[in-house]
């Protein structure tokens, strides 16, 4: 047995029990159950309800470009790499070297003595 035929078993099985709790019901409930159901069946067969809202589509692409906004604004306000701290060639030496760092603390000391050594 396939699911359609599930179904459809289910359904005419509802129906009959609603029908039956239907002939049950007094008349007072009857016609308060029938109000409510023409009252549901009017609110939907009037335009004017939807006519306000905007199609799905106008709402995902809305979104869809307020997302892109978002990263955009996002990736142009982020700091610049022109912040690198090693913006010259000197100090990208420094960066990348293996030596020790004490070297270059002292680096102005020791070009000092260098042209000492060479003018003298």
């Amino acid at each position: 047995m396939n699911t359609n035929e599930q179904e459809k078993r289910l359904l005419e099985k509802a129906k009959g029990l609603l029908s039956e709790a239907e002939e049950t019901l007094d008349n007072q409930t009857k016609r308060r159950l029938e109000r409510i159901r023409l009252d549901a069946l009017t609110t939907v067969e009037t335009p004017g309800a939807k006519f306000f809202l905007p199609p799905r589509w106008v709402t995902a692409s809305a979104l869809a470009t307020a997302a892109i906004a978002g990263v955009v604004i996002f990736f142009w306000l982020r700091t610049s790499p022109g912040d690198f701290p090693g913006k010259h060639a000197e100090d990208f030496e420094i960066i990348t070297s293996t030596e020790n760092i004490e070297f270059y603390e002292n680096l102005e000391f020791y070009r000092w003595l260098a042209t000492k050594e060479n003018g003298s």
